[in-house]
């Protein structure tokens, strides 16, 4: 019996590691197929949060415009001693 263990050693081990790797895979191969699908929701999600936050500045630069005052600001005109730069 120990012959036959002493014989078959790396075979043994062999056959178990493609077991256990064959095991792991069929556990999580559900999870790596859907990968791609999570993947592709991110970006489009995060593309549509983009375009909102557009629309927001967008929506509030135009009602930003719409507040400004009609009239210019005046200027007061500059008196003669201002003007007479000390002389």
């Amino acid at each position: 019996m120990r012959d036959f263990f002493y014989k078959k050693n790396d075979i043994i081990v062999v056959l178990i590691i493609l077991v256990l790797a064959g095991f792991l895979i069929y556990n999580r191969v559900g999870v790596i197929m859907d990968y791609p699908a999570q993947f592709a929701e991110q970006q489009a999600q995060a593309a549509q949060e983009a375009q909102e936050a557009k629309e927001a500045e967008e929506a509030e630069a135009e009602a930003e415009a719409e507040t400004e005052p009609a009239t210019e600001a005046e200027t007061q005109p500059a008196t003669e001693a201002e003007t007479d730069n000390g002389n």
